[in-house]
């Protein structure tokens, strides 16, 4: 309990951070950045989580199997924060909201994302051309304060489905997998912080609207985000008791 308040600043840090991002690539696409902004509200009910992992040291030069197999995230833009090499991305954008078996839908290669100290990359993030970021807004002035409490941790930033779902394909989500870490690196554990920001779970899942967003075929039938991102787990094998 006594690191309650530290965990709720980096929550609240990470969320800031995302909506910051997404509100650059709303202006960007012409969309008022409110719109990203009204379904993502850290007081609703969402699916937003932080995951912990610890992958464990090997002992052995060999890579051995794939700790996490190939996806892509069901939110809309992932936050995470490592220390050791182990994270792979797919060389080409994934323009589908939906999966495809752990299966990459374009041709491609497996690239490494190495781990930089005091950068933050951005890994298959989409089509529009992003500008340096160098003034947090009030959203994200907890920001700052992550790096100087943190020995050093590369920072990667990545979009998923619902980004994806809500640009008609203009944004990309980044298909990743984890193995063990290469190298030397492997004999020591790799830990990895990460918080998914993903849409309140009574928003309804249908594209934007703006001048850099193509129209594309009108939905079927409203579904939530709570409905949607289920389905989305169900595709990538992940069984409900309910």
């Amino acid at each position: 309990m006594t690191s309650k308040p530290l965990f709720k600043e980096y929550v609240e840090a990470a969320h800031g951070i995302g909506l910051y991002i997404l509100g650059i690539l709303a202006n960007k696409l012409g969309v008022d950045p409110a719109e990203f902004d009204n379904r993502h509200r850290i007081e609703e009910q969402s699916g937003d989580h932080v995951r912990l992992t610890r992958g464990p040291p090997r002992d052995k030069e060999e890579l051995p199997e794939i700790q996490t197999p190939s996806h892509t995230d069901f939110g809309t833009i992932t936050i995470l924060m490592n220390w050791l090499g182990g994270l792979q991305v797919w060389s080409e954008s994934a323009r589908k909201a939906e999966l495809l078996n752990h299966e990459p839908d374009v041709p491609g290669e497996w690239l490494w994302v190495k781990p930089k100290k005091g950068c933050a990359s951005e890994y298959q993030f989409s089509s529009v051309p992003m500008p340096n970021i160098q003034h947090p807004t009030s959203n994200t002035q907890h920001a700052l304060k992550i790096d100087t409490d943190v020995a050093w941790a590369s920072k990667v930033i990545n979009l998923g489905d619902a980004a994806v779902k809500f640009t008609n394909g203009v944004l990309c989500a980044g298909r990743h997998r984890v193995i063990p870490a290469p190298g030397s690196q492997g004999k020591y554990p790799r830990y990895s912080v990460v918080y998914f920001v993903r849409p309140e779970n009574a928003c309804i899942m249908k594209q934007l609207r703006g001048p850099g967003i193509p129209d594309g075929p009108e939905e079927e039938s409203d579904i939530n985000a709570a409905e949607w991102i289920k389905r989305q787990a169900v595709g990538l094998g992940i069984t409900f008791k309910n």
